[in-house]
């Protein structure tokens, strides 16, 4: 043993020895003095050899193929993006690179040795190398081993990437006897840029060992990011991580096993969400105003006045034509305070007596204890911005504001962007044309109202009273496909009443939210849609697009009462609706009643929490005119 230790001792001693001369060669002996660089032989972290330059085109000839995700449409912002360095490259030098996609079969390998152009998220492992500690505001374009990585996160940023990209190459393309050559250093391809349009997604870290999906805006401010490959316990070290880096947490909320979480600082108000059925995390950033926290249970005090109730204001009515426009919705629900939440209101006609319908209904259930400006209306939910249910708010906000005391206007509302890339889309025919101005009357109607115009996210709860008011879905989730039509941007709203026994009673208010929305839904939440009174979608007559998913909900909420928005003309043509007809049919065991919304001024009020008996429904039918 003794033997075995000193003959490894003198071995150890003679390499040291060796090293000590290598290192000490002059410099005229022929050996290095000091490690040499990555030969073209030797690998990366990528597997691949380590170019120096990179030879575009040689003697206007080129092999350099452009490769982006595969199986993308072709508006999308990747795809638009190598389309455009192939053409802009074209137009500079004269050469033509081919174009491909990142698909491989599961027994083929990336051949790292290829040089290639890789723009956006290809599946490439330099892409994941390139874009390490980037910003969700930034773009690159990065060379790693034999790839070029052209990337943004944001369809504005990896377009402003292909841009550059593009002018790198028009600026180190060379004209040598009549052929052009395009050759780049690789100190040059190490570019990292903010794209001023995506600012506000710099505001949240990178959220290690997820997958960037896409990112999407609503209203004027909202941006979201869209990551996969999220667990609740990842979610909830990443809600600490924005904890540890200054956010202050809001609120947490728990439906279903999918997680919410609202913080913010001095400059944004974050809400985070963890979708259980895709493993998806999704951030909304907003810029921070106080309005964007939205109030506390522990902050709801209230007197009891009066009792609770839900009334749907009958919408028909004949236009001058003789035409019956049968919908329209306008629930109106009176809290124990004495305060009123409106949801949508009705038309977008300018008859009087639409706007009196509404009006007078508030006056005369709050005149036990309160009139005029002392009647508050805390909040007016707008679903979405069609005019027969956001045509109240427009036309008649400045009528209320004189009339009522008007605290807040609440909705999601689809961006300008995210409108403008529906109608460019296949489902153009399902839009009017003009859904960026009626929002914007939103947002003009609640300013007259005096009233503060709050964004609202799902899984955020709005506490009035008695009643919680909980956002189960906005468009918003349906992101980032392109949004089939204006009514999958209609908010699904869930109310609960809560006695002072703990007696509760849930309402859902569905507004005009179609089957593709309620896919969505019925995979988050399943049995928890659960309600006693529900107000059927989109009147009972189209889901645009997924009828299956619309009965699907409709067992699952199983509902004992059903609030249909439709005037009585309109409902006996479409009643017999396979998807609708499982609430009353006999699918739905919890069936008592169903009441239609019928000729204008029709009223029908269930009281909350409902007693369970129909006879406690009271009903003041009016007659066509």
């Amino acid at each position: 043993m003794k033997k075995n230790i000193r003959l490894i001792s003198f071995l150890l001693a003679l390499v040291m020895v060796l090293g000590v001369l290598v290192s000490c060669s002059p410099a005229g002996s022929g050996e290095s003095t000091v490690a040499p660089e990555t030969s073209a032989s030797e690998s990366t972290s990528s597997g691949e050899a380590e170019n120096k330059t990179f030879d575009l085109i040689e003697t206007g000839e080129t092999t350099v193929k452009i490769i982006r995700p595969q199986d993308l449409g072709s508006e999308h912002a990747y795809v638009t993006a190598a389309i455009s360095i192939r053409d802009k490259i074209e137009d500079a030098t004269g050469v033509r690179l081919s174009m491909g996609d990142d698909f491989k079969r599961a027994s083929d390998s990336y051949d790292y040795s290829t040089l290639e152009i890789l723009v956006g998220k290809t599946q490439h492992p330099q892409v994941a190398e390139a874009i390490s500690g980037l910003k969700y505001s930034d773009y690159t374009i990065k060379a790693v081993g034999n790839k070029i990585v052209v990337f943004g996160y944001t369809d504005n940023a990896v377009t402003a990437a292909a841009k550059a990209f593009a002018e790198l190459v028009a600026d180190h393309a060379k004209k040598e006897n009549g052929t052009v050559n395009v050759s780049i250093p690789s100190e040059a391809l190490n570019v990292v840029e903010v794209h001023s349009g995506s600012k506000t997604l710099s505001a949240v870290p990178v959220f290690d060992g997820t997958t960037f999906v896409a990112t999407s805006t609503s209203d004027k401010k909202c941006h979201q990011i869209i990551l996969e490959d999220t667990t609740p316990e990842s979610y909830k070290n990443y809600i600490s991580r924005l904890e540890s880096e200054g956010y202050k947490k809001y609120t947490d909320n728990n439906i279903s096993g999918n997680l919410f979480t609202t913080l913010y600082n001095s400059d944004y108000t974050l809400n985070v969400g963890y979708y259980k059925p895709n493993d998806e995390c999704r951030i909304v950033i907003e810029p921070f105003e106080e309005k964007t926290l939205i109030g506390l249970e522990s902050d709801n005090k209230y007197t009891a006045v009066t009792t609770t109730q839900i009334t749907m204001l009958g919408c028909e009515f004949k236009e001058s034509s003789g035409t019956y426009k049968g919908n329209g919705l306008s629930l109106l629900y009176r809290l124990a305070d004495g305060s009123f939440v409106i949801v949508d209101g009705g038309h977008d006609t300018n008859s009087t007596w639409w706007r009196n319908n509404l009006m007078d209904a508030i006056t005369e259930q709050a005149k036990e204890y309160a009139s005029g400006k002392d009647i508050r209306i805390a909040a007016w939910f707008i679903s979405h911005a069609h005019g027969d249910h956001m045509g109240m708010l427009k036309n008649e906000a400045s009528n209320f504001a004189k009339k009522f005391t008007v605290e807040r206007v609440i909705a999601n509302l689809m961006s300008d962007k995210e409108i403008e890339k529906s109608l460019s889309s296949s489902y153009k025919e399902n839009f009017g044309g003009g859904e960026a101005k009626v929002t914007n009357q939103v947002r003009t109607a609640a300013s007259d109202l005096g009233a503060e115009l709050i964004q609202c996210h799902t899984g955020q709860k709005f506490y009035f009273a008695d009643t919680v008011f909980e956002i189960l879905y906005t468009v918003e989730t349906f992101a980032p496909a392109t949004t089939n039509a204006l009514n999958t941007s209609s908010i699904l709203v869930r109310s609960t009443t809560t006695d002072a026994n703990g007696k509760s009673t849930s309402v859902m208010v569905m507004g005009d939210v179609t089957g593709p929305a309620m896919a969505i839904c019925n995979k988050m939440y399943g049995n928890d849609l659960r309600c006693e009174i529900v107000q059927v979608a989109h009147h009972g007559y189209q889901t645009w697009g997924n009828d299956n998913a619309i009965a699907e909900s409709y067992k699952l909420m199983s509902p004992e009462i059903v609030l249909w928005p439709m005037g009585l003309n309109a409902f006996a043509t479409y009643q017999h609706k396979a998807y609708s007809k499982v609430l009353w049919d006999g699918t739905n065991k919890n069936f008592q009643q169903l009441y239609v919304a019928g000729w204008n001024n029709t009223q029908h009020t269930v009281p909350l929490p409902y007693n369970g008996d129909p006879a406690s429904i009271t009903s003041k039918i009016t007659t066509q005119q």
